[in-house]
This record gives structure tokens, C-alpha cells and sequence, in this order.
């Protein structure tokens, strides 16, 4: 289910060349389901599992209930190779009405701006979530998050990363580049995604780096299987004291009437509001998917810009 304001939660891949598990991917309670054409697919079954991504992007949602359906993601391969070309000519001529297209290996703003162009002349109205793996598009972070108003969110592919530093996938070994996703995707407004944790059976790891990518600025985790799919929505969810204090802040400021809020003691100011304003609205559903990266809204005047946010993986499993 999709939370109102916040985005995603959670985004959960599954291989364009199993179709079969489709149903259950979004059946699994994430809040988007990408079917992968890139890594999970080999160079030879590009061309069917093309065909397998373009019925799933294109036809309904199994769940009757909008309030408790995911969003679709199609994960085409980069734009700079003859198979990410032939991905992004499927999608035009397929004319799917909705949905999103996640674009790994960004390394420059011309890329998204040129998929724009594409999509706008066909009359697609389609989302685009950037992933930035590469150190090239970790030095263009912020100028990537701004390149177009089509673009949703900033994903981080950490893996890739990682075998280019030629370094491990640990959290202290990809901090720099995971800090560098999040304050660009910021400065843009942007929701940041994080990396899949890969080894799906330590639930306690996947938990603690939800976390610590919640207190990095994340607000969604991707997942390479339905067993991390609630421990992630878990760690982005506000617990119940949060929204309990969040109320009570956002009730203090309607009864000041724009004055100085007081609140046991301490002065409330803006920062402090905007972030529980946050926390109402990741609470909040919506029967409609909104847009990941939507603006909170804010009752307060504002005299400046303020915005607020909270891997390419090689491994699938779905069993």
C-alpha cells in the first residue's frame, strides 16, 4: 500500500524472465513491484523477458482495491547500450497509461533529459526513477536529481559501486556514496532509494541498515525478496509515539495561529513542523499511487526552499 505524501516504502524486484512470480511479488505488500530487465536477466533472454515486462507494465492490477495496490516498475537496461535502447522503444510502442520506468547506471543529466524528450513526443505520461551506481554519477548526483521533472525518485546502486571502488558492500564502504545520493535527491525534492540488502535470510541485518538508511536520509529501502518486504515498510513506518508527538505538534501549530508555538516547554520552529507534517503523511493512504518525491504540503509560509526526505542487485529470489 502506498503512503499519501511519502512515497515508497518499499520496492521489490523480481526477473522479467519469471513471470509467474509476478502475482506473488505484489501480493507481497510492497509498495512497488520493478520487473528487471538489466542484471536479472542474461544477454540471451533479453528479448522475451522484454516481452514479459511490457504485458506486466501494461496490463491492470490483480488487486481490486487500489488502496492496497502496488505500483508497477519496469527496470530497462542502460540507455547506453543497444539492449536499454531496445527496452525504451518496447515502452513507447507499448504505450502503457501509467506506471514507472527505473533507468540504472545515470551518469549525466543529458541521459534523463533525452528519455524525456522520447516520452513526452510519444505522449507518455511515465515516471522515471534514476539509479545512480557509477562514481560519474555520484560526482553528478544533484545535477541527475534535477534534470527533469519526469524523474520520481533517486535510487542507489551500491553494488556496482562497490566492484568499481573495488571495495565490499559494506555500509562504512559505500557511506560516502550513499550521503552523496541523499543530499542530491534532497536538494531536488527528491525521495532517496537504498540499496537491496542481499542476504535475504539475516533479518535482523536488513532491519538495521532500514534503519540506518532512515537516519540517513532515505525513505525506501528495495528488497530482492517478499521476507524483506515487511521489515522494510516497518523500519520507514512511523511507530504509534511518533505520530502521537507529530499530532500534537502539527495541533499546536494550528491553535497558534502562525505565532511562536510553545509545546512543554519548547519552542517548535519550522524544521521541527515540516518533519512532523512528514510523519502525518506517511500515515496517511491514499486509493491513488502518488507520485514518489511528491511535496509535503505546508500550512506554514514559506520564505524559502525547504525539502525534506526521511542497487542494483544480482540476486533474486522469490521461492
Amino acid at each position: 500500500m502506498i503512503t499519501e505524501g511519502g512515497g515508497w516504502r518499499s520496492l521489490l524486484f523480481v526477473p522479467a524472465v519469471r513471470p509467474d512470480r509476478f502475482a506473488k511479488a505484489e501480493a507481497s505488500g510492497a509498495d512497488a513491484v520493478c520487473v528487471d530487465l538489466e542484471d536479472a536477466v542474461e544477454p540471451g533472454l533479453k528479448d522475451q523477458a522484454r516481452l514479459e515486462a511490457m504485458r506486466f507494465l501494461t496490463a491492470g492490477s490483480p488487486v481490486r482495491d487500489r488502496a492496497e495496490a502496488c505500483d508497477r516498475v519496469v527496470r530497462i537496461n542502460s540507455i547506453r547500450s543497444e539492449a536499454g535502447l531496445r527496452d525504451l522503444l518496447a515502452i513507447i510502442e507499448a504505450r502503457p497509461r501509467e506506471g514507472t520506468i527505473a533507468v540504472p547506471k545515470i551518469e549525466s543529466p543529458e541521459e534523463l533529459r533525452w528519455i524525456d524528450e522520447l516520452l513526452t513526443g510519444a505522449g507518455l505520461d511515465l515516471r522515471v526513477v534514476a539509479q545512480i551506481e557509477t562514481l560519474r554519477g555520484i560526482d553528478k548526483a544533484t545535477a541527475i536529481a534535477a534534470a527533469s521533472p519526469r524523474v520520481a525518485a533517486i535510487m542507489f546502486g551500491g553494488l556496482d559501486l562497490a566492484a568499481e571502488l573495488g571495495v565490499s558492500a559494506s555500509w562504512d564502504a559505500l557511506l560516502y556514496g550513499r550521503s552523496r545520493v541523499v543530499h542530491g535527491a534532497a536538494q531536488a525534492g527528491l525521495p532517496a532509494i537504498d540499496m537491496p540488502f542481499v542476504d535475504v535470510k539475516d533479518e535482523e541485518g536488513c532491519r538495521q541498515e532500514a534503519r540506518k538508511a532512515l537516519a540517513l536520509g532515505f525513505s525506501a529501502k528495495m528488497a530482492i525478496h517478499p521476507s524483506q518486504v515487511p521489515i522494510i515498510n516497518g523500519a520507514f513506518t512511523p511507530t504509534p509515539q511518533a505520530v502521537a508527538e507529530a499530532r500534537r505538534v502539527v495541533a499546536a501549530l494550528e491553535q497558534a495561529a502562525g505565532g511562536v508555538i510553545l509545546l512543554d516547554g519548547r519552542m517548535i520552529e519550522r524544521p521541527i513542523v515540516l518533519a512532523m507534517q512528514r510523519v502525518l503523511a506517511l500515515t496517511r493512504s491514499t486509493p491513488t499511487s502518488p507520485i514518489p518525491g511528491r511535496k509535503i504540503p505546508c500550512d506554514l509560509p514559506s520564505s524559502s526552499k525547504v525539502t525534506t526526505s526521511s542497487g542494483s542487485s544480482r540476486h533474486f529470489c522469490l521461492d
